[in-house]
């Protein structure tokens, strides 16, 4: 169980994974607080899913304001991290053989990130949110061939509305957390069994 770090491995940029994994925990945690009081339904004006971001997770709850910020920003910042540490990888040659499929889990990693972010725009339910939705459905309808089945698939229905945010939102609490929480292990496992790359 014991592995010595070896001493190229100790310099500040080889940590930037360690921040990421830190980073999507503090989303895990937030989320779960967040969930506690968000209501993912669009039906009336304003809506549940508006009131309860904007007025009772706001406004409401016991430092609601608090862990909507961290959640938020940690969300950008993860973003960051992400990509200094897939430079860092690419710069130190980190992603050669044999460690190939584990640079492809990242890069899968990092594709689940972004669906985070679009899925989780959606949420607050405010016009910022609704437009923004709007026009990434509309590129996705866009595609040849699938593009009318992709936008059907992510509204719900013929037009955006409280069937858009529920697969959103099942997407971005249920789906994407576990399909993250499974690669990190993988990628974690793939790292214990092949060791730290030393940099070209």
């Amino acid at each position: 169980m014991y592995q010595r770090v070896p001493n190229y491995a100790n310099a500040f940029y080889y940590c930037f994974g360690g921040m990421v994994f830190i980073l999507i925990a503090f989303q895990l945690l937030t989320g779960i607080f967040l969930a506690f009081y968000y209501v993912p339904d669009a039906a009336g004006n304003p809506a549940p899913a508006y009131t309860s971001v904007k007025d009772v997770i706001m406004n409401q709850v016991y430092l609601g304001w608090l862990i909507r910020g961290v959640h938020f920003w940690s969300a950008n910042l993860l973003v960051v991290m992400i990509v200094m540490h897939m430079a860092r990888v690419f710069w130190t040659g980190s992603y050669r053989a044999p460690r190939e499929l584990n640079w492809m889990v990242g890069v899968i990693m990092l594709l689940i990130v972004l669906l985070f972010s679009l899925t989780g725009y959606l949420l607050p339910w405010d016009t910022k949110a609704y437009w923004a939705t709007s026009v990434t459905i509309k590129i996705g309808g866009s595609a040849p061939i699938l593009g009318p089945l992709i936008e059907n698939l992510l509204q719900g229905g013929p037009t955006l509305g409280p069937n858009t945010l529920q697969r959103f939102f099942t997407i971005h609490v249920f789906i994407l957390p576990a399909l993250i929480v499974l690669l990190m292990y993988i990628h974690f496992r793939m790292i214990r069994a092949q060791g730290i790359s030393e940099p070209l």
